[in-house]
């Protein structure tokens, strides 16, 4: 409802009447400065029921956007109309009442419906004890409440916005933590898994070592029996040859024996430390006396192969380096045997066995049982075997070339 039709106590409209007679009576300075003044200012009548606005300066006017016929004579809380606070409406009442100062922070509603916030300063006029006029000062606050409200909303919201993100963080906080409960229940039993999967190879590495090692004995006592046949045996042709299969065996023993006792894998063999064990010990066995003749490996480190491949490797070798101490330095001759494993392109690799002795005619080589022993323990390696002479007709070369069983096929 306007201001202008609501009713209004007709004591009151009388007492601002005589207000503004008695204000222009006045005149005078003060009245001036109130009338220029840039601040809002209004006089009530507490005197009078309602506590009736009796003066308002043109400042006040400009502030609510009423006219002062408008103003005059209305209530003192005409302008907080339905939005008034009954708290604060209370409270600058009993204030009132009190004859006290007081400040209020209050919404006033203009004449064109905007919301202007003052914050109202009312002092009391005091005459022989007696409450004759309210002074009231306004200032405008507008800009400020309403940047506390932006304030406050954008606070509200980024509250709701942490709390529904605090929320959803708990949520995934909660997945995840049930997802680690999970994953340390999978990996103890992956660890229960891995123990005992580790005692099962400790306990295969146990069983193959001992298989080796069985075997190993078996192979030393058939070294033994026929150690014991060719003291026995009068042909020098069939001695030689149980010499040559007892130093076979050996060869093939010396493989257990080091897949007996290795500290790593038993499922595997450095094949270059056991070339160098293996002519080692033949050189130390077979070689003529004052160590004429030597023995050198050269060996590919990183071949680490399996013992169903090394044995016949080694065989290979055992059986070119034992020709090579036994027949290719006669009379005191001295020279070098020279054993080389080495990898070619293409994932092949090529053993040689080459000594710098007499050498060996042609016709020899090609009808010699070492050279077919030579050949059928290449093809066990799925390998080529070749024997030559050596630079300038001197020596005698063994050559078997085959595939890294490492190597990635082609």
């Amino acid at each position: 409802m306007p201001v202008n039709d609501q009713p209004r106590n007709r004591e009151g409209q009388a007492a601002a009447e005589r207000g503004v007679r008695v204000i222009e009576g006045r005149g005078g300075p003060f009245v001036a400065a109130v009338e220029a003044t840039r601040m809002p200012m209004a006089l009530t009548d507490p005197t009078v029921a309602d506590n009736p606005i009796i003066y308002a300066n043109p400042a006040f006017l400009e502030l609510c956007g009423y006219d002062r016929d408008d103003v005059l004579g209305q209530d003192y809380f005409f302008l907080l109309g339905q939005h008034a606070n009954p708290e604060v409406a209370g409270r600058v009442e009993a204030a009132m009442a009190a004859r006290r100062h007081f400040i209020e922070e209050v919404p006033f509603r203009a004449d064109d419906g905007r919301e202007v916030w003052v914050s109202m300063f009312v002092s009391p006029v005091i005459e022989d004890d007696r409450v004759i006029q309210h002074f009231a000062s306004f200032l405008d606050v507008t800009d400020r409440v309403a940047r506390e409200r932006d304030v406050r909303e954008a606070n509200e919201t980024l509250d709701r916005r942490v709390a529904t993100r605090t929320r959803r963080l708990q949520e995934v906080n909660t997945r995840l933590q049930k997802e680690v409960e999970r994953r340390q229940r999978t990996e103890a039993a992956l660890r229960d898994a891995l123990a005992q999967g580790q005692e099962d190879i400790r306990y295969r590495d146990f069983l193959v070592r001992e298989v080796h090692h069985r075997t190993k004995n078996a192979l030393q006592l058939a070294v033994s029996l026929l150690g014991v046949q060719a003291r026995h045996v009068d042909s020098q042709s069939c001695r030689d040859a149980l010499e040559a299969a007892m130093g076979r065996l050996r060869r093939v023993g010396g493989v257990h024996a080091l897949l007996t006792y290795q500290s790593g894998s038993p499922d595997v063999i450095d094949c270059a430390d056991y070339l160098r064990r293996l002519c080692r010990e033949m050189e130390e066995s077979l070689s003529p006396s004052g160590g004429r003749v030597t023995v050198e490996v050269d060996a590919e480190e990183e071949a680490v192969w399996s013992p169903d491949f090394v044995v016949p490797l080694g065989l290979i070798v055992g059986e070119a380096v034992t020709n090579a101490l036994r027949h290719a330095f006669p009379e005191g001759r001295e020279g070098r045997v020279r054993v080389e494993l080495r990898a070619d392109s293409g994932g092949t690799m090529r053993l040689l066995v080459e000594d710098d002795g007499i050498g060996m005619p042609a016709e020899r080589r090609a009808g010699s049982l070492g050279l077919r022993l030579i050949e059928m323990f290449a093809k066990q390696v799925k390998g080529r075997a070749g024997m030559e002479a050596g630079r300038d007709g001197q020596g005698t070369i063994v050559e078997v070339t085959f595939r890294d069983p490492n190597a990635t096929p082609g």
